[in-house]
Formats: C-alpha cells, structure tokens, sequence
C-alpha cells in the first residue's frame, strides 16, 4: 500500500522542518518595501571544479550547482524541504519504495526534464568508471553501492523511470534522512540526451550547458568570474531572487575585504568568503559584525594504515595533548588582548572547541563531550604504553609531516600553534607543508600520508552526513581508511529508530569512532559575516540566493 504527499507550490508545505539547518539569513534594514535586486555582487575563493553536479564535492562547485540545477525537492532558508522538480510523491507501508511524479517543467533550451534524466544521472554516478565523489549518497538506494562495486549491473539498482514523469526509488532499508539527502546536489539531474551529444558542456558557458534551475550560466571566465542570470523557462514560484549573480573568483581574502569596503560586493563571511580577523578591531567600529552557527569542522586526518598512526593509543595522544581553547583564541590571530573594553565582539568566539565529531547544529544544539581538551597527561600515558607496545621511540615521528593545503587566513599560525603544542607535551617535533588542493587530494585517495589538516562541511543536515563517510574503509572520502565492526552495527541500527532514539544510538557511534580517533577535531566554525547595509533583504549565506522579505521588527517597525 502507497500513501501519497502532494505539493501545491501556492499553498508551500513543509516535509520536514529543520531546526539544525545550516542555511542562515543575514539581516539588514530598510524603511520602506525593497524593490528587486538587480545584481547581487558576491567573491568565490576559488575557481568551482566542476560544473557538472553529478561529480561535485566541494563548496564552490555546490554554489553553483544549487543555482543552476535542481532535484526532486528543494531546501529552503527556513530548513523547510519543498518538492520541487516533483509535484508529487507516494511511499509505500514499508517505506522502501517511493515514486515520484514530476512536474511538468522543462530544461533552458525549452525540452522537457524527465525521470529518464533523474535514473540516468543517477546511475551515472553508480558506474564504477564514472568519477563521482559523492557516490556513497545514494547507499540507502537497493545494490547502489554493489553496483558502484561493479558486483552486479547498473540495471539492478533501485532506480527506474516508469514512464517520463514517473520515477521509483526502491530502499535497502528505511532511511530517515532521505528527503535530506534527495535536497543534495548529487540528486540533481542532467539533460541526458544533451550530456551523451556535448560531453563537455560542462566545461564553459554556452548554448549546451543546459539547467533546470533559478539561473542559466552566462558567462564563465576561467579563474577570474562567473555570471548567472534568471532562467526565462524555470518552472513558476513564488520565490523572489537577484535577476544577476555576479562572482569574482579571489583567493586573498584582503583583497576581498578591500573589495568589500569598496562597496564593490555585497556580503563577506558566507560559504564562499573569509573575514580576515586580524581586521576585525577596524571593522567593527563601522560594519555590523554577525554571527550564525555552521555545519563545519576542521579536524586533522590520520592515515590509520600508516605506521605507528595504526595504533589508536598513538593517535589518542597527538588528539589530547592539543589544547583547542587555545586555537580558537588564535583564529583571530591575536587580537582579542588588543581590546581593552569589556566588550569583545562576537567575531572572537567564531568557533568552539570541538571534543566531539558533529557539529551542534546538526544535532539540535546538543553540546555531548567525548573527550577532555588539553588532556597532556593521558597524552603522554598513551604515547609511552604505545611505543613500549611497537618497540619504537620518539625518532620514528621525525618522517612524519602535517600536510595542508588551506590557504584559508590564519591556516599556518594554527598549525604553528599545534606544532608547538605536540612539542611541549610529547616532545615531538612534527613538520608541516603546504600543497595545492590537487596534489593534497591526490595523497589523501592514495593514501600516501600520515596527517592532513582538513576541513569539511556537512553535505546534508542530519549526524549522517559526517558519520557515514567512516563507515567503510573503502569509501573514496574516507581518507582515514578506518573501518570499525561496533561502528558498523550502530550505524546499520539507526535506521530503524526514530527521533530520540535514533540521535542516542548515532551518539554511541560518534564515542566509538573518537575512542579510536582516526581524525582529531579541533573546532566547529561559524559564520562571521558583514553585509552591505543597502541591501533590502535577508540573504542565505550559501544554497539558493533567495531574497526574503523583512519582518517589521527586522525593518526596526
């Protein structure tokens, strides 16, 4: 039996309601009914690596994929998820099978978007040869990650188009979070036909780079800027946005500043930007300094395959002997004793000390400690019972090197701090380097390294999104190459548990795997962000650039 969910755009009803949701509004003022924005001015720190949402990964390539593309269902600002490519939807009693009915809408070149688009994008991404990082999104989808495997043919997965507005997704197993995971990117269709006749259109702006979404790409000048207008043949909605996005691809986050002071963009410190904290003390006696919590973490990888980072007693010392308050007083660089007064602006405690893996916002503000911070001498209790259990001493670190390649501002002070924090409670001096992005990456996958400093975003908003990526040694992202049976079954178990049940078994994982600590967290980041006081809507910080209206107390009524 089927229970049907319908969707009527003019009436919007929520499917889920997202309190942790990592879509945030900036603020601002105006007196009077704003008029449309004409061009929303925005910087991109780096060049997107790819334009094709079937191979996104990270943040630059999901911006844009957000905007030009579009899925079975939307997330909005508020955390609410709405269908969107489709109008309707029934689930079976079981909860296993789904299918989907589409919209009647249509691609930019005026043909019409079909489950046939949706099962061959997301098989694509199944194919052992295609080269998705995102792959292990679909593992709720019945044999997607055999067939990613190449155990079994693509045509036994759980995805098939019934007819051209029809598509059935068949489950492994209930999954909770799939309404999450369908508002990715990944989930996101391409023109089929378009992609086998032009394989490259996703390489450069012109009449094949086909959307469905908000925008069409109209412009894209390769390491220097991106330009997206209004899509004439998007479905309609009552969604209002910028009828131009503008974005310069700089990397040097003083000049973006610059930039900003300028009046020459319009936000800094959303997913694409960086406010230098050295500058804050400036900034704060003209701009309005704001803060809003973010679905981040940076953490130190491990090689768990890499001697002695095999033994978690060793990787347990180099993870307590760090003292994270510290760090954190150090993302501003300093200068939180340059300010006498009793008032410290809120851009000082842009992040917090993190003795846990999930961000707080993924799970409602829940603040669970699984370690003690600073905690030098079990650190040194566990580096000595290590290496009188290898037969080693401290001269097997001296190859050892702290990879990065972040030139995100503040990145070598932090890691000059953390060297010198190892030195002074193990007595081992690590060193570090930096590496372009490619190079870095081509280590992480090959696995030929001991530790990396990383950074990463949840690609959805429910503790799965991080957990998930160790589950398998395997996994293409599971750059530790950790794998942990208990860990297995408690992640398997939370399928079947809902609500508070589900969050306390997804907690027993997260202490399991930070028992044996393949990554060291160091801390969860947020928002710290400046907006351009002449815009007259709440912008989201990342996702889909909506301009929402302005409640009477945000317009100061």
């Amino acid at each position: 039996m089927l229970t049907q969910g319908y969707f009527l755009w003019e009436e919007p009803f929520s499917l889920f309601l997202l309190s942790r949701a990592p879509f945030f509004f900036i603020f601002v003022k105006s007196p009077n009914q704003a008029k449309i924005i004409q061009a929303l001015h925005l910087n991109i720190k780096a060049e997107p690596m790819t334009m094709d949402p079937r191979k996104g990964e990270e943040r630059f390539s999901s911006q844009m994929h957000f905007l030009l593309f579009e899925g079975l269902v939307k997330l909005y600002p508020d955390g609410s998820i709405k269908l969107a490519q489709a109008e309707s939807y029934e689930i079976s009693e079981d909860k296993l099978n789904i299918i989907f009915y589409l919209k009647d809408t249509v691609w930019s070149d005026n043909t019409p978007v079909t489950a046939y688009d949706f099962e061959q994008s997301w098989k694509d991404i199944l194919d052992p040869k295609f080269p998705s990082m995102q792959s292990k999104l679909f593992s709720p989808i019945k044999n997607a990650d055999a067939a990613k495997q190449g155990l079994i043919p693509i045509d036994e997965v759980g995805i098939k188009a019934i007819d051209a507005k029809t598509l059935m997704i068949t489950l492994d197993k209930s999954t909770p979070y799939l309404f999450e995971l369908l508002a990715c990117p990944s989930f996101f269709p391409v023109n089929i036909k378009n992609d086998r006749k032009h394989p490259d259109w996703a390489d450069h702006a012109g009449l094949n780079f086909l959307c469905n979404a908000p925008y069409l790409l109209e412009k894209w000048d390769h390491e220097n800027q991106i330009v997206i207008v209004n899509n004439p043949n998007y479905r309609k909605t009552q969604d209002l946005r910028p009828k131009k996005i503008i974005f310069n691809v700089v990397k040097n986050d003083q000049i973006t500043l610059q930039m900003f002071e300028k009046g020459l963009i319009d936000i800094i410190g959303d997913s694409l930007t960086s406010i230098p904290l050295d500058a804050v003390p400036r900034l704060e006696k003209k701009w309005t300094i704001s803060r809003k919590p973010r679905a981040s973490t940076l953490f130190i990888n491990f090689n768990t395959e890499k001697f002695p980072f095999n033994h978690p007693k060793i990787r347990k010392a180099f993870g307590l002997a760090i003292n994270r308050q510290e760090l954190i007083g150090s993302s501003g660089k300093g200068v939180k004793k340059n300010i006498l007064a009793d008032y410290i602006s809120i851009a000082y405690q842009a992040s917090m000390s993190a003795t846990n893996l999930i961000p707080p916002c993924l799970k409602e503000n829940r603040h669970r400690s699984f370690f003690k911070d600073n905690d030098v001498i079990q650190a040194k209790a566990f580096l000595e019972e290590a290496m009188t259990e290898l037969g080693i001493n401290r001269e097997i670190f001296d190859s050892v090197v702290l990879y990065y390649y972040s030139r995100s501002f503040g990145v070598g002070e932090l890691l000059q701090t953390i060297q010198q924090q190892w030195l002074n409670a193990l007595g081992i001096l690590i060193k570090t380097e930096y590496l372009d992005s490619k190079t870095s990456m081509d280590k992480l996958i090959k696995g030929d390294y001991h530790m990396c400093f990383m950074r990463r975003d949840a690609l959805y908003n429910d503790p799965m999104s991080i957990l998930e990526r160790f589950k398998y040694k395997d996994y293409i992202a599971n750059y530790s190459n950790w794998e942990n049976q208990e860990y297995i079954r408690l992640l398997d178990k939370s399928f079947y548990e809902q609500a508070d049940a589900r969050s306390q078994i997804l907690e027993q994982a997260e202490r399991v795997l930070l028992n044996e600590m393949p990554v060291i967290p160091l801390y969860h980041e947020d928002y710290i962000y400046i907006i351009n006081p002449e815009l007259k809507y709440k912008i989201p910080l990342s996702g889909d650039r909506l301009l929402l209206p302005m409640s009477f107390e945000d317009q100061g009524l």
